[in-house]
């Protein structure tokens, strides 16, 4: 939660590694090729990468030093194709790419072959490793390596990694977070998304927008829970998934009060919905005949 040194970050070397063979199976999108191994792939999910690839060109560009070496880090980049990206297309300087199985540590490391380690002018390019995604996030902050984008693009509603990534992450750097929590986001897990986003969701006609409202809220809530706040960037839905994205920005201080959290209110006889803060309870109702209000969510209501 600093600015990191000009150095990219020490890393630890696993001694007898066998050499990584060249890709096999040639995969290519938006003209970066890649072989996708076991690691599982879907060419649909290309536009949530072609987002975070653009918002972290832009970000690089508009950095108060663009000078400063531009550090990026995937935390669970299975085959490697968004670490790649960003370094092949975004400007990184250096790419940490991490995946939890050691299995697919010789499609990664082939992956990123093309690009040499450690390049004639001495400062590492790329790093592949295979650690629990927080205990890799939280290592980094004991060490103080910030990060400017760090991307996990997680599985179901795994939320206990977005502390840890706030704290790798530097002042005004991006955070790229994931859920693919279908369940909770229709309404029908509220016990789990209460304890991942704390958020206590109903059944809605949009659900699309509650779950990325969920994600976004839990985010915010772990944020100021470290003195911090974001301000969303973009939030991204795709069907095929369903997959919940949203890239948000760290920023210093608290804001004032609870402006951007609070509550989503939908009427089942008009069809009509409304947003109250907590100093808004005991007073919900609508303004239709009946004022009886059917469903109420603890959601995010996070200006995006």
């Amino acid at each position: 939660m600093a600015s990191a040194s000009a150095a990219a970050p020490a890393v630890s070397f696993q001694p007898g590694r066998r050499a990584p063979l060249p890709p096999r199976c040639t995969h290519s999108e938006r003209g970066v090729s890649f072989d996708p191994g076991s690691a599982f792939y879907r060419s649909d999910s290309a536009p949530g990468r072609d987002l975070a690839v653009l918002a972290a060109t832009l970000h690089r560009r508009r950095r108060p030093d663009p000078s400063a070496p531009f550090l990026c880090l995937d935390a669970m980049c299975g085959s490697g194709v968004r670490a790649l990206r960003y370094l092949a297309q975004a400007g990184a300087d250096f790419v940490w790419a991490n995946d939890a199985s050691d299995a697919l540590h010789p499609v990664i490391v082939g992956n990123f072959s093309r690009f040499e380690p450690v390049p004639p002018e001495g400062q590492r390019r790329w790093v592949v490793s295979h650690l629990d995604a927080t205990r890799l996030l939280a290592e980094r902050y004991l060490r103080r390596e910030y990060f400017d984008v760090i991307d996990v693009d997680s599985f179901g509603s795994e939320a206990e990694y977005i502390r840890a990534a706030f704290l790798a992450l530097k002042i005004g750097g991006l955070l790229y977070l994931t859920s693919t929590d279908w369940r909770s986001a229709r309404g029908y897990g509220g016990k789990c998304s209460l304890s991942s986003y704390g958020a206590y969701i109903r059944p809605v006609p949009y659900p699309n927008e509650i779950g990325l409202r969920m994600l976004l809220g839990g985010a915010a809530r772990e944020a100021a829970m470290l003195g911090f706040h974001i301000e969303p960037v973009f939030s991204y839905y795709a069907y095929h998934g369903p997959i919940f994205r949203a890239m948000v920005r760290l920023c210093h201080g608290k804001e004032d009060g609870i402006s951007n959290y609070g509550f989503i209110c939908h009427c089942k006889s008009c069809g009509q919905s409304q947003t109250f803060g907590f100093a808004e309870l005991g007073q919900i109702s609508c303004g239709c005949a009946d004022r009886t209000v059917g469903t109420l969510n603890h959601a995010a209501v996070v200006n995006t």
